[in-house]
């Protein structure tokens, strides 16, 4: 087929003409074939290192460098060949010699590298939302999941789904995708891209929310809540930006809202485009019914305006139904396809460091979260509980968030952790950017959990936390099987390396056998 028929062809057609073309959607993977030189600062973090590694497969010139790299970001660089070092080094940067500096967020004045490119490069320095939006995505249609929670799970749902259907869409994911060949993927230059969008900021001198950059078509809304206590003053303040996000929207696009968050209702209405309710309530244009759910996975009923469609995932949890629903959802409504009656994600395999199995044997299953705002953490563990209603739960948790260190949240994580059995903390790496007079009282904290479970322990080091937590795994439960999760944001240093090491000891075993 002419490539200039195939650039005429609209995005909005139905399903019949999508699949009379067969392999349409199947182009050549978009090649940039730059000479253009990248040095990304701060390149081990998941969402730099990913676009570090998809402009590196796009033809440009790639280096970069951070202080301290952990899996699985360390692996992927190297596996890519590109060569970065672990340290924040003026005289890499240097010798490298490159054309532009992505900036990463975390990254702040008086790093060594920044004051450098401020007195003699200061021209050359670019966020890395601005440069993944301009210079990569360009004029493409454009889905951006948003929210203070489930980002990256529907973001990775999407772009997995519209491959299933024959679509090869880009994608940007916050997080490491198990169906997927890569955290990024530019895909084909005529289907839709899709963007975790971080309401985050996007570097020392851009302190806008990231998906400001990204110009959306479709803008998915799962939650608001107040997170990122280090940027945003108060919920307010994080409503203003998603408001901010929701201007940019053109009055051909749509926005797919959680209905039943007052926290949204009150950013709305957006009288400029056209507005979709999602939720588990009949007032809906979207309602969830019928949802089930066993060890093997969960299914439900979406009704809407036309009938209703079927979903069967290998996910668990209320959230992830809402998660799942959305990404369908965004899906059809930005290509304009009509629902099938059944919508099969079972093949779906989830994101890195989501509810991801480390070890499960007879006696003993260890997951590692990424949870750590209270209502995430809540979710995970009421879905945990439902899976292993018999069984001892023992969560884990790294509090390495400014967010995790207020003393606002000290009854949220008190009913969070109440869903298991027993809770233990380890060393918190944020203390002393919170006030004192607004720090969580983690030791008040343990003391009303203890209360109301078995056992609530807050260690002043991570590996007293693995000591104790070895030497209940070795104690009889009873007969129940020990279930621990292990939830962090961060590298939850002693503890997630322990148990990492253990995963990849039985994978190997495995694999000689």
């Amino acid at each position: 087929m002419d490539e200039n028929i195939i650039k005429a062809i609209p995005l909005k057609w139905n399903l019949e003409t999508r699949l009379s073309c067969g392999n349409l959607w199947k182009l050549p993977v978009q090649q940039v074939n730059k000479s253009e030189r990248l040095y990304f600062l701060a390149i081990g973090g998941v969402a730099m290192g990913n676009v570090a590694i998809l402009a590196n497969r796009l033809g440009y010139g790639v280096s970069g460098c951070d202080q301290s790299l952990y899996p699985p970001m360390d692996r992927l660089l190297g596996a890519s060949g590109i060569p970065f070092i672990e340290k924040f080094s003026m005289e890499h940067l240097v010798n490298f010699a490159p054309d532009r500096v992505v900036i990463g967020n975390a990254v702040p004045r008086g790093n060594a590298v920044v004051e450098y490119l401020l007195e003699h490069e200061r021209q050359r320095m670019v966020s890395l939302p601005e440069f993944l939006s301009r210079d990569l995505v360009k004029t493409r249609k454009r889905i951006v999941i948003s929210g203070s929670h489930g980002k990256t799970t529907t973001t990775a749902i999407a772009a997995f789904y519209m491959r299933q259907m024959g679509i090869r869409g880009g994608y940007f994911i916050g997080g490491i995708p198990k169906n997927l060949p890569n955290g990024a993927d530019i895909g084909d230059s005529a289907a839709p891209f899709v963007f975790e969008g971080d309401e985050y900021d996007c570097a020392f001198f851009d302190k806008r929310s990231k998906f400001i950059h990204y110009m959306p078509d479709t803008v998915v809304i799962n939650r608001i809540d107040f997170d990122h206590g280090d940027i945003f003053r108060d919920i307010g303040a994080i409503q203003r930006s998603f408001s901010h996000l929701l201007r940019l929207v053109p009055n051909s696009g749509h926005v797919l809202v959680n209905g039943e968050d007052p926290n949204i209702a009150a950013i709305l209405p957006v009288p400029w485009t056209t507005v979709h309710r999602v939720g588990w309530e009949k007032a809906n244009d979207f309602s969830i019914r019928n949802f089930s759910m066993n060890r093997d996975g969960s299914e439900w009923q979406v009704m809407h305006a036309e009938g209703l469609f079927c979903v069967k995932t290998s996910l668990h949890g209320r959230f992830n139904v809402m998660n799942a629903t959305m990404a369908i959802l965004a899906t059809h409504i930005t290509l304009g396809l009509p629902f099938p009656e059944n919508i099969d994600l079972r093949d779906y395999s989830g994101v890195g460091r989501r509810q991801e199995k480390l070890v499960e044997n007879n006696g003993l299953v260890v997951i590692e979260d990424f949870g750590h705002h209270p209502r995430a953490i809540i979710e995970v563990l009421t879905s945990l509980r439902a899976q292993y209603p018999h069984d001892e739960l023992i969560a884990c948790f790294e509090p390495a968030t400014n967010t995790s260190m207020y003393r606002m949240w000290e009854e949220d994580y008190g009913k969070a952790f109440a869903a298991c059995d027993r809770c233990f903390w380890g060393a918190p790496r944020n203390a002393a950017g919170v006030s004192s007079a607004k720090r969580l009282r983690i030791d008040r904290l343990m003391c009303a959990l203890s209360q109301r479970i078995e056992e609530a322990r807050c260690f002043s080091e991570n590996r007293f936390l693995l000591d104790h937590l070895l030497e209940i795994l070795q104690q009889n439960a009873g007969g129940k099987r020990h279930v621990v999760v292990l939830f962090s944001s961060g590298a939850f240093p002693d503890v997630l390396t322990y148990w990492r090491a253990q995963s990849s000891r039985r994978e190997e075993n495995k694999a000689s056998s």
